[in-house]
């Protein structure tokens, strides 16, 4: 065979020719486009063999180091920029917002999302921007009352029944797990819920299995057309998932809240966001229901604001507990300023979060140090467009690193010590937010639920820093190491022990 490519012959020409061909358009995208620079990689595989999953936002830090704030790492053959500055961060979301609003829809996530039918996942356009206003609106109208305060003192409550009965170490996380799940499902779907309520839990575990299987994907992600000649364990369960949750739990208690639904008697976000998308009817002339805002559309945008809150308001709580037992002097301010303000014969108030400015101090600095999403959502650039210089072109996935953000030396002081000061202006009130703290993301693509998520949190631990006073048994360190990877990070389980106050 190999005399068909002997000089001269055809093949051999034509094989030339292609591999010329190649290397001229290779070297024209390298001239029209400029990737920022990163770590030396392999034909196909790119960087695979140097990552670390479980330690990306670290590598990823370590190498803008070395190449800039901007760094390419080839994910296989596709290239992936991160963005490790808050200034380069800040020219993605905001000042380029619209540029890098799309999403990577993977096929694990079109599964998930009825096909982009989400807010989360899908990609920025009219639908999107459509849905999200909705949204926006329903949780809005949800605020206006006393309804996520009487939900969150209902979970509190019940949960206090039960932390009371404890007596010496135990595990806070069924009770964290309880009280976020008791709030979630109150939110969305209205009723009321006991400590060991299956309803709550289901939703609990089919989560946490959710997240066990599909780890960083799965191989139908990776390998174009597998899904239709063979599923993997882990897509199938996507599917089953998708079936149990989305196309039963969710839509059952969607349908529900329309047979019964009083617009002059709202009773949760479910009943807001049909409200809303009644109104969106109405006045958004040309709106076509079934393809903008069927049922489809609603089932997703309340598994959004279920399952994207789920993990974030648990590992956020689960680290601010922790937090609170390794730096007692600490829980003493909260509780001394909790005290003062509130009082003990009463559970904190909404109304009484501006006042409560260091509990609020220290819970941002617990998701500071404890940084949940440490790579954040991706994005995929809409257009061809740039950062910091370098051109990219239309459909590269960015992603910003939060973790950096969080624990870059250059934009803290004393980047590794807890300090609830940072926050605080002269007056010892809450100041405006440091230029690094971004939690939430930022620009078009910020975290719907932040406005709902603040003073949720906030109110929760208020509470538990008021009824409880948390320590180790004598002799134990709390473990400060966090564990996780791409998809979530958190804490190690722990023990402690809960000594009542009030």
């Amino acid at each position: 065979m190999f005399d068909l490519l002997d000089i001269g012959s055809v093949t051999s020409t034509c094989l030339v020719a292609l591999v010329t061909c190649f290397v001229i358009y290779w070297a024209m995208q390298k001239w029209k486009y400029k990737y920022p620079p990163g770590p030396l990689g392999l034909p196909v595989i790119g960087n695979a063999l140097q990552i670390d999953v479980n330690k990306l936002h670290e590598q990823a830090f370590k190498w803008s180091k070395q190449y800039g704030p901007v760094i390419t790492i080839g994910v296989g053959p596709i290239p992936f920029v991160f963005v490790n500055t808050i200034d380069t961060a800040l020219e993605v979301l905001v000042k380029r917002s619209t540029d890098f609003a799309g999403r990577m829809l993977t096929n694990s996530f079109d599964t998930f999302t009825y096909g982009g039918k989400d807010i989360a996942f899908s990609s920025y356009g009219p639908t999107w921007k459509l849905q999200r206003k909705i949204a926006s609106k329903a949780l809005r109208t949800y605020m206006q009352g006393n309804a996520l305060q009487d939900r969150v003192h209902e979970a509190v409550s019940t949960a206090i029944i039960e932390l009371d009965k404890v007596r010496g170490e135990f595990d806070p996380e069924p009770y964290i797990n309880f009280l976020v799940g008791n709030i979630l499902t109150g939110l969305c779907f209205g009723g009321k819920y006991n400590f060991d309520d299956e309803e709550v839990k289901y939703i609990l575990v089919k989560k946490d299995h959710l997240a066990e299987k599909l780890g960083i994907g799965t191989w139908e992600d990776y390998i174009p057309g597998l899904k239709y000649v063979y599923k993997t364990d882990a897509f199938k369960f996507v599917e089953n998932f998708v079936e149990e949750v989305h196309d039963v739990y969710i839509t059952n208690k969607l349908k529900e809240a329309e047979k019964t639904f009083d617009k002059d008697n709202l009773r949760h976000f479910a009943d807001t966001l049909i409200l809303a998308r009644m109104e969106a009817e109405a006045e958004e002339e040309g709106v076509d229901i079934e393809t903008t805002l069927s049922d489809q559309h609603l089932v997703q945008t309340i598994s959004d604001i279920f399952f994207a809150a789920i993990d974030t308001s648990r590992f956020t709580l689960k680290a601010a507990i922790l937090h609170m037992v390794a730096f007692p002097d600490i829980q003493d301010k909260v509780q001394d300023e909790i005290d003062k303000v509130v009082g003990k014969e009463i559970l904190p108030c909404i109304n009484d979060r501006p006042r409560l400015g260091y509990t609020e101090a220290v819970l941002h600095e617990s998701m500071r140090l404890g940084t949940v999403a440490p790579l954040g959502a991706q994005h995929k650039t809409l257009c061809d467009t740039e950062v910091f210089g370098f051109r990219i072109p239309k459909g590269t996935i960015v992603a910003i690193n939060h973790w950096t953000l969080h624990n870059d030396p250059g934009a803290w002081e004393e980047v590794e010590r807890f300090i609830p000061e940072r926050y605080l202006d002269d007056k010892g009130k809450l100041g405006p937010k440091p230029k690094s703290w971004l939690p939430f993301s930022a620009g078009k693509r910020v975290c719907l639920g932040e406005f709902v998520a603040k003073p949720k949190l906030h109110l929760i631990f208020a509470c538990l820093m008021q009824r409880y006073r948390w320590r180790m048994v004598s002799g134990k360190c709390p473990d400060l190491n966090q564990i996780g990877g791409i998809n979530g990070l958190t804490y190690k389980g722990y023990k402690v022990i809960a000594e009542r106050r009030v």
